[in-house]
């Protein structure tokens, strides 16, 4: 009986997912959360998509579209390393990305675009949407088509404007006018009534956690307590670093102007640097080459304080330029959407998290290749 059981279940899962090392999965997504948070889960804006609990044929499928250069995005090629995983590790992060199902849990259900109306929208979804996304908006596999449900509807309009400017493809058809007569007004409306999709997905009472998480089933944090007679105290903060080697052929200077106008451009202030090597050579000490460089956005910085002043220990962000045992040059860069002991950050500070953490990457992809 039990290994009729067993049998079955074998045979149940899908075929991906039983190849699929999840743990690899898990790992090559700590470059993905720089921009898509540490679970998957994306931010409000236009550029920061969710990619939690999204089927495997769409994330295999996207992957593809970037590789080939179908779709174009520079930042996330460099950073993600797409271009050199091998069909196995495309698999693996796929079918881990895929297992997040987050909108279970109510603090990720999409919130209502205040612009749009959804009655009006459903009409428009209904004629337009759901042939290839299904009247549930979970998407069709036989389309190619992603789940809508879920998603975020400032990423969603971008989308749409990028279609109906032919900067990319919708339904793999360069010729496609779905939405070449649609208003702003339509747009914002249809996506109003998308956004309501997800509501039946969520389970009353369930807390997504993560799978790293989950097989060890951790007591439920305490805050932290201040020791005896108001002395230290101690939070837990599990965090990634971004590092990203310099090309070959680009020096040091190249690096750091090439990051200086690049801040510049993203309208970051340069509040600090500090040559840390220069100075200890100064004093007749050897030592390999440090230097750190500190931006500052003052209205994020508020954002994340309010939320928890831990963040100020974080504050200014900075990349670090250094040289390692080999002679070799790297930037570094803390990732700022981070678990503050065992908990996730709530969604407006994983948006200002993802914000500060893509507009530090595209300094250091400046600084990388000397390019800006």
């Amino acid at each position: 009986m039990i290994k009729t059981l067993l049998l079955i279940v074998f045979l149940t899962l899908p075929h991906t997912s039983m190849a699929a090392d999840l743990a690899n999965g898990e790992r090559i997504n700590k470059n993905c959360a720089l921009c898509h948070g540490s679970y998957g889960q994306g931010a409000s804006g236009r550029l920061s998509p969710r990619l939690a609990g999204l089927p495997e044929y769409y994330l295999r499928k996207s992957i593809a579209d970037y590789i080939s250069g179908k779709r174009i995005n520079p930042t996330m090629m460099k950073t993600s390393g797409l271009a050199q995983m091998s069909q196995q590790d495309i698999d693996d992060v796929t079918a881990y990305l895929s297992s997040l199902k987050i909108a279970r849990d109510q603090r990720f259900n999409i919130l209502q675009i205040v612009q749009g109306n959804p009655k009006n929208g459903e009409e428009l979804y209904m004629d337009d949407c759901k042939t290839c996304h299904a009247q549930d908006g979970l998407g069709k596999e036989k389309k190619d088509s992603p789940p809508l449900a879920g998603q975020h509807p400032e990423y969603l309009f971008q989308s749409i404007q990028m279609f109906k400017g032919k900067v990319r493809e919708h339904a793999d058809d360069p010729d496609d006018e779905t939405f070449t007569d649609y208003t702003n007004q339509e747009v914002l409306d249809m996506l109003a009534f998308a956004a309501t999709l997800d509501d039946t997905l969520i389970v009353p009472g369930e807390r997504f956690m993560p799978p790293r998480l989950m097989a060890a089933r951790p007591p439920e944090p305490m805050p932290p307590r201040p020791a005896p007679g108001g002395g230290l105290r101690i939070t837990d903060i599990t965090q990634t670093v971004a590092q990203m080697e310099l090309k070959p052929g680009v020096t040091r200077e190249d690096a750091v102007q090439a990051m200086l106008s690049k801040a510049v451009e993203l309208n970051l202030k340069l509040v600090g640097s500090q040559e840390v090597s220069k100075e200890l050579e100064s004093r007749g000490v050897e030592t390999p080459f440090l230097a750190i460089y500190q931006f500052c956005n003052p209205m994020d910085a508020r954002t994340m304080i309010i939320n928890n002043p831990i963040f100020a220990s974080y504050m200014p962000c900075r990349i670090s330029l250094v040289e390692d045992a080999q002679g070799k040059l790297w930037l570094m860069m803390l990732n700022l959407d981070m678990l503050i002991n065992s908990q996730l950050l709530p969604p407006e500070v994983v948006a200002t998290a993802i914000r500060v953490n893509q507009q530090m990457l595209d300094i250091m992809v400046a600084g990388a290749t000397g390019e800006f």
